[in-house]
């Protein structure tokens, strides 16, 4: 009867561990799917930046191409000639 009685016991013990591990399991699933979604986020939104960076480093690159091979005024010319082009083209779409 005593030896049925430690087996009990120990029994009951191990299952209590096993509960306490189980719960501390699940809230370190929880704490590291909070971790996952901040990071996908954070990975988006640094992904935006690097996409309007690299527009940006495209415009100053076309506009610095533009003025070495035309000057500045010359350079500023066609970029007006094309925006108001642009702008024509627009209009008739819109139309």
């Amino acid at each position: 009867m005593i030896n049925e009685e430690i087996l009990i016991t120990g029994i009951e013990y191990k299952v209590r561990k096993l509960i306490e591990v189980n719960n501390f399991l699940k809230k370190e699933n929880d704490r590291l799917l909070l971790e996952n979604q901040l990071s996908s986020k954070k990975i988006t939104e640094l992904n935006n930046i690097i996409e309007e960076n690299q527009k940006d480093l495209f415009k100053f690159t076309l506009a610095n191409t533009i003025e070495i091979e035309f000057g500045v005024d010359e350079g500023s010319k066609r970029i007006n000639s094309l925006i108001e082009e642009i702008d024509k083209c627009i209009e008739v779409l819109s139309e």
